[in-house]
């Protein structure tokens, strides 16, 4: 706008003055080499003025064709981003529908467009372990890892298609990686329990607990379940490493609470047993009978090979007399009076075990209890009573 104005006011000036100078242009003289120029100082002003002109007009036409230039250029890359958003949001359908080919490539191809290319890396890293191309998922995570090596959602992706893949080692790298930097992360925390679990890592779990409890990522009855099964899994590796001082070294070491939990102490039973430590077991286990009756408890007692069973005997005739209505104690008793051979009696428990539950184990030893007592009819419709109890319920005829 200024350079037009200039140009009109300099146009209105050689108008106005140019009369005036009508009779006494004077001349310019201009040589070059061996060129020699003459003309008038009116002319030579209205060639500087028309040449600025000129250049002004270059300007404004290059300045047009400069601007339709760029916007042809943005609507091209308008286009491009709309079908990038296109084929990102079909790549990702086609992800969740399980065409994983397709899926693929879909989102490969609109990333170097996209508007979230690291978000069409991870998704098309994921489509790839799915049809099982490790090198092309790595391939796309690395990309990603270019764009931002510092991603969380880079980390988590990669750790999670790590353990997905069965490369637990892996998994677990990138997730204590994570665990420095994001230590409350709760897709971390539940990808990082389950890799503990499949490496059977029960330390490093029972570690982690507290905090997957104050992050709220399991209930009670998960937590418990899931403490349970770690201190089971400690007490095998310690078992299979250190063998039956190790055992009772450890669980000395355990809390109250935890020597109170019926679940652990069957299990340390079982490890005792299997390394001959019966006597050891029977101690323990007639601790806490006398604290608390439990049935996954006394069913154990027949297993145990005593010198003496005659105690055992004493002590689950004496649970009786506070609960003489147990179906466990009285199988219980029952196995035992059996390894002593007193057959009538061990009937009797047997028999009391069937009225107050069905279980095939009892009438297995009821048959055997009969046939020793030399009654082969009795012991064989025990015999069919179990096995219908045991075989599946047939559906009826058509």
């Amino acid at each position: 706008m200024i350079k037009l104005l200039l140009l009109v006011l300099a146009l209105v000036a050689g108008l106005l003055v140019g009369p005036e100078l009508a009779g006494q242009q004077g001349y310019v003289l201009i040589s070059a080499a061996e060129q020699t120029l003459e003309m008038s100082v009116t002319t030579l002003i209205i060639l500087i003025v028309g040449l600025i002109g000129v250049l002004w007009l270059l300007e404004w036409v290059l300045r047009k064709l400069l601007s339709l230039s760029s916007t042809a250029s943005g609507w091209l890359s308008g286009r491009k981003q709309r079908k990038a958003r296109k084929q990102t949001q079909t790549g990702l359908m086609k992800l969740r529908e399980g065409e994983w080919k397709q899926a693929e490539k879909l989102l490969a191809k609109a990333r170097p467009f996209s508007d979230a290319p690291m978000h069409n890396l991870l998704a098309a890293a994921e489509a790839a372990q799915q049809r099982q191309d490790l090198h092309a998922r790595d391939q796309y995570l690395q990309q990603a890892a270019d764009l931002n090596a510092n991603s969380l959602a880079l980390a988590l992706t990669r750790a999670q298609l790590h353990s997905q893949s069965g490369q637990y080692e892996e998994a677990l790298a990138s997730l204590r990686a994570i665990k420095r930097q994001h230590p409350r992360n709760p897709v971390m925390l539940s990808l990082l329990k389950d890799t503990y679990i499949q490496l059977e890592d029960w330390s490093a779990l029972l570690n982690l607990l507290p905090t997957l409890k104050k992050a709220q990522l399991l209930d009670g009855t998960q937590l418990e379940a899931l403490s349970e099964r770690a201190e089971l899994g400690v007490m095998e590796h310690i078992a299979s490493q250190q063998g039956t001082e190790g055992l009772l070294t450890h669980w000395n070491r355990l809390s109250k609470t935890k020597r109170s939990q019926p679940a652990l102490l069957v299990g340390l039973v079982r490890h005792l047993v299997a390394r001959n430590a019966d006597s050891e077991a029977y101690i323990l286990l007639r601790e806490a009978l006398k604290k608390r009756p439990e049935d996954s408890l006394i069913a154990l007692l027949p297993s145990l090979k005593l010198p003496d069973i005659h105690p055992a005997v004493i002590m689950l005739e004496e649970l009786l007399r506070y609960g003489s209505r147990n179906p466990v104690t009285h199988s219980a008793l029952g196995q035992l009076l059996m390894q002593q051979g007193k057959w009538q009696d061990a009937r009797s428990h047997f028999e009391k075990a069937l009225e107050y539950r069905a279980d095939v184990t009892d009438y297995a030893y009821l048959a055997d209890v009969l046939d020793k007592l030399n009654q082969g009819k009795a012991a064989s419709d025990v015999s069919r009573t179990a096995l219908k109890l045991a075989l599946p319920e047939q559906p009826p005829a058509a």
